[in-house]
């Protein structure tokens, strides 16, 4: 079935669905609508919620996909040809440079940091950005800092490959802002703290410099098992 593309026209007809709404709209069959796509009418979706029995759609939709052969091992399937043709990391990549160009802002709780354009998701990522702030002005920060690109890294306890967003970047170097919490729950959580280590072991092999902030302690990545004292103690005094 070819697709019905439709072409914005100005008259005073109402749209064929019935939504009152003038028609904005003319598609290939002549039909006029408020919507470039029908389903976007309102009309046509109230319809659907009230007169569609869902339960039933759906047992046909299972019917259909059980003939078709689309089950669960074939999406098993599909999904490791996925992997084996580059599919998700080219995936990684383009949201990678998503979220470096348009921050995501989903959560009502996040806020930008004074009048810049970095969104600030926690008490430690705003004293973060404060610090560098009294360092070095507000514009450097503006200029300089921006939320974090995105990589691909192994879970070491599920064996599964993760998509890490990492926190921010200066330059060529990534910081990672933590509290003891997030870190490993205090001491109490081994794979939560082997999983943010391999987060940034990923990092550092992506040829990036790597600070770790833990509670507000810089954490040189890369000299790590010299300067390991800022982990140690989330299990000594816990």
């Amino acid at each position: 079935m070819s697709k019905i593309i439709a072409t914005p026209i100005q008259t005073d007809k109402l749209c064929y669905l019935g939504c009152n709404l003038v028609a904005k709209f003319v598609f290939k069959n002549g039909k006029m609508c408020c919507s470039s796509h029908s389903n976007s009418c309102s009309a046509k979706r109230e319809r659907f919620s009230k007169e569609v029995d869902h339960k039933e759609y759906s047992k046909r939709s299972l019917e259909t996909r059980t003939r078709l052969g689309i089950t669960k091992s074939s999406q098993i399937k599909g999904a490791k040809t996925r992997i084996e043709n580059g599919f998700y990391l080219r995936q990684a990549e383009v949201m990678r440079k998503h979220w470096e160009n348009t921050p995501w802002n989903n959560n009502p709780k996040w806020r930008n940091y004074k009048d810049t354009d970095i969104v600030v998701q926690s008490k430690l990522e705003e004293k973060f950005l404060s610090e560098l702030e009294i360092k070095n002005g507000l514009n450097w920060v503006k200029n300089n800092v921006k939320r974090g690109p995105c990589f691909r890294y192994v879970d070491p306890t599920t064996k599964k490959e993760k998509l890490y967003i990492s926190d921010f970047i200066s330059e060529n170097t990534i910081y990672e802002i933590k509290g003891f919490y997030t870190w490993d729950k205090h001491g109490k959580d081994l794979a939560l703290r082997l999983q943010n280590i391999a987060k940034l072991d990923k990092v550092l092999e992506s040829k990036y410099n790597v600070i770790l902030v833990l509670e507000g302690e810089n954490i040189s990545w890369k000299e790590k098992t010299e300067n390991f004292s800022g982990l140690k103690r989330t299990d000594q005094e816990h």
